[in-house]
C-alpha cells in the first residue's frame, strides 16, 4: 500500500494498523495524520509503548496516558482511580494513536479497550475512539510476566481475566492480534510497501529477505562484505551487543583506558522501593553514572530546545564549575554543544507521580543491548551477531541503522537471520488484509472504510474485559 492510500484510509475515522519494513514510511504517515488531524480541530492523544518510543513521536506512554501505570491487571479498584483522575481527558480525545504496538503485550492491549469504553460510557471498541496503531512485529516480541509465571499475583481479577483468555483461545502475553479487543476493533491493515530511505537500497534488500524467510547467497555477500569494516577515526558507533554484560564490559573497559579524572553522578530516587527497582530497570540511565573527558554518549531525552534527540551520540569536552552544578558538557554530532543537566523517569498513575528517578540524561555509549536499542534510529553501528540467541534479535540490530554505510559487523551466524515464525505467518495475513483495503479504496472509496466496525455488538461491554 502506498503511503497516500494509508492517508486516504485515516483520514476517513477508520481505525487502522500501519506497519512496513524499515524505510517504508510508517512514521512519516502517522506523523503526517497526526499534523492534518489536529489541524482540522481533532483531539489526538499520542502514545507509545515504551518511553524510547514515545519520546521519538513526542508523546507519553500508553502506561500513563490510559492510567493503568504499572498494574498488571484491571481491578475495580484501579479503574476507580482511573475514573477520578483520567475520565475528562479520555472523553474528550478523538483520537488515540499508539505506537511501537509490536512491544505491546495483549492483555495490556485489553485494559487500555476496558479503560476507553468504561470511561466513555460506549460499548464500542476504545469507546469508539478511532485508534491508529503502528509497529513491525518482526521487532522482539513483548516481555510480560503476569500470564505466564507461577509467582505472578494470584488475585481473583487475574484468574477471571486468565480464564477469559482460555476460553477464547487467545495468548494474553503475546502481539496485540492476540487479544480479546483486536477483531473487535478490527483495525485497517495498511502494509506500507514503498522505500524511502535515500540509500543504495542494500541493507533495505536484505532486511527484506529475512521478513520473507528468504535470505540469499547475495544477502550474505552483501553482510560479509562489513566484516572487518570499522568507523573512522574519531567518528562514534554504537556497540550492539545481545546481552547487558557485553554492553557493561566495553563501556567501563573504553571508560578506564581514557586517563583523566572520573566524574561521578548518582541517581536520585523517590518512591516506594519496589517502583523504584521497577523504573530503574526500565531506564537506559544507569545509576551511577562515571563519565571522563573524551567519553562516547548518547543522549537518553529528547531536548526541549532542539539541541539533540534521544539517542544522538556525543562526547564529553569537559565539565560545567561545581558553582553551575559540575555537569558534563556533551558535544553532539549535529554540531550543538549541551550542559547536561539532570532529568526525571517518572512512573505515573493518572496525574499521581509514584515514583521518580533523576538523573543526568546520558549513557556511555560505546556498547548497548539490541533490546534495549528498539526504537532507535543510529547513524553508526558496530554488532557481533554471532552470539545472537532469539528469533529476531538479528533483525532488530541490523535495522538500527538507515543504510549499509552505517553498519559495521565484527561477525554474525545462522541464527542472526531467524525471525519469529508467529511474525512470519502473521505477516501473511496482514499483507493480504492489506491488498484486500487498496482494493476496497480503489473501487468504493473512501465509503468502504466511513465509520468501519461502528456500533459492533460485544460481548464485554457489561462487564468489561477483565
Amino acid at each position: 500500500m502506498r503511503q497516500s492510500e494509508a492517508l486516504t484510509i485515516l483520514e476517513t475515522g477508520a481505525s487502522a494498523f500501519i506497519t512496513g519494513a524499515p524505510g517504508a514510511g510508517k512514521t512519516y504517515v502517522l506523523n503526517e495524520f497526526i499534523c492534518a488531524a489536529r489541524a482540522r480541530g481533532a483531539s489526538v492523544a499520542v502514545t507509545a509503548s515504551t518511553g524510547i518510543a514515545a519520546t521519538h513521536i513526542n508523546g507519553q506512554t500508553i502506561h500513563s496516558w490510559s492510567g493503568v501505570g504499572v498494574a498488571e491487571v484491571m481491578t475495580q479498584t484501579l479503574m476507580k482511580h482511573i475514573r477520578s483522575r483520567r475520565k475528562r481527558r479520555i472523553e474528550a480525545v478523538d483520537i488515540l494513536v499508539i505506537d511501537e504496538v509490536s512491544m505491546m503485550p495483549a492483555w495490556l492491549f485489553d485494559m487500555v479497550d476496558d479503560v476507553c469504553r468504561t470511561l466513555r460510557h460506549s460499548p464500542e471498541p476504545f469507546g469508539g475512539l478511532q485508534v491508529v496503531l503502528s509497529g513491525d512485529f518482526f521487532q522482539l516480541p513483548p516481555v510480560n510476566r503476569t500470564f505466564h509465571h507461577n509467582d505472578a499475583p494470584t488475585s481473583s481479577e487475574l484468574q477471571i481475566s486468565r480464564q477469559r483468555y482460555a476460553d477464547t483461545g487467545k495468548n494474553p502475553g503475546g502481539f496485540v492480534t492476540e487479544s480479546l479487543a483486536w477483531n473487535q476493533l478490527n483495525p485497517v491493515v495498511c502494509y506500507l510497501t514503498g522505500q524511502h530511505r535515500q540509500d543504495d537500497g542494500q541493507l533495505l534488500t536484505v532486511l527484506t529477505d529475512i521478513r520473507e524467510g528468504d535470505v540469499t547467497q547475495e544477502d550474505h555477500d552483501v553482510l560479509a562484505g562489513r566484516i572487518g569494516k570499522a568507523p573512522a577515526l574519531g567518528q562514534v558507533a554504537v556497540h550492539l551487543f545481545p546481552v547487558n554484560r557485553q554492553a557493561d564490559m566495553l563501556n567501563d573497559l573504553r571508560l578506564s583506558q581514557i586517563n583523566d579524572q572520573i566524574h561521578e553522578y548518582h541517581a536520585q530516587s523517590v518512591g516506594p522501593a519496589n517502583l523504584v527497582a521497577s523504573l530503574k530497570k526500565s531506564m537506559l540511565a544507569p545509576e551511577v553514572l562515571g563519565l571522563k573527558n573524551g567519553a562516547a554518549v548518547m543522549a537518553l531525552r529528547n531536548d526541549a530546545d532542539h539541541q539533540y534527540v534521544n539517542g544522538s551520540i556525543g562526547t564529553v569536552e569537559g565539565f560545567a564549575s561545581e558553582a553551575k552544578g559540575g555537569w558534563p558538557i556533551v558535544t553532539f554530532e549535529n554540531g550543538n554543544t549541551v550542559i547536561m543537566r539532570p532529568s526525571s523517569w517518572e512512573m505515573m498513575d493518572g496525574e499521581t507521580v509514584l515514583a521518580s528517578v533523576k538523573q543526568v540524561p546520558l549513557r556511555c555509549a560505546w556498547g548497548i543491548t539490541i533490546h534495549k536499542s528498539q526504537g532507535m534510529t543510529l547513524d553508526k553501528a558496530v554488532m557481533d551477531l554471532r552470539r545472537s540467541f532469539a528469533p529476531g534479535m538479528g533483525y532488530v540490530a541490523l535495522s538500527r541503522v538507515e543504510n549499509l554505510d552505517g553498519l559495521y559487523l565484527d561477525g554474525i551466524s545462522e541464527r542472526a537471520f531467524l525471525v519469529s515464525p508467529d511474525a512470519v505467518l502473521l505477516d501473511g495475513e496482514l499483507r493480504r488484509e492489506s491488498e484486500a483495503a487498496s482494493t476496497s479504496l480503489a473501487t468504493e472509496g473512501q465509503e468502504a472504510f466511513i465509520r468501519r466496525g461502528a456500533g459492533a455488538e460485544d460481548e464485554f461491554a457489561q462487564d468489561g474485559l477483565f
